[in-house]
């Protein structure tokens, strides 16, 4: 046995897996965890108003709350798997409002992409149409803007600037 070796099992409890495998169960059950989240915001979409839905809501509400209890029972198991090993998951790190903004500047490089200049790619933009694609532009970068002057005011007002 290298010294590496007998150094870990020399510090190793029984039963307990090494620091790699630990942070490997760590991350997949994160994946796991992920997952569900896609399963839960898929059992909800049929309440978003979003324009552009992706799943097609072919179970009843019955279902929906029966898969919702099942995937509780399985974050249950995934968080007694993680205790089993004396883990626990990470705290939360990110502010919603950081993600937001990220999110929320993705948005305005998309609009801006979407310029006459930068459809040429895909052939040149009709004079008459550049005006009202203009415009729809400038309407959806002045929501994004109002959007990001509003989560900037209320920062402001939380932390009391």
């Amino acid at each position: 046995m290298s010294e590496p070796e007998a150094e870990m099992n020399a510090t190793r409890q029984p039963g307990e897996l090494n620091e790699t495998q630990q942070r490997r169960l760590l991350v997949t059950c994160q994946y796991i965890d992920k997952l569900l989240s896609d399963i839960e915001h898929a059992l909800h979409s049929a309440s978003s108003r979003s324009p552009f839905p992706r799943y097609v809501m072919d179970i009843t509400p019955t279902q929906a709350a029966s898969l919702e209890d099942h995937i509780r029972v399985l974050r249950a198991q995934l968080l007694r798997t993680l205790a089993w090993q004396h883990m626990e998951p990470n705290q939360p790190e990110i502010p919603v409002t950081r993600l937001v903004m990220t999110n929320l500047a993705f948005v305005n490089i998309a609009i801006e992409e979407l310029r006459p200049r930068y459809m040429r790619g895909s052939g040149a933009v009709p004079q008459d149409a550049i005006d009202e694609l203009d415009g729809a532009l400038h309407k959806l970068a002045s929501l994004v803007e109002g959007m990001e002057r509003y989560i900037g005011r209320e920062l402001d007002t939380d932390a009391g600037i």
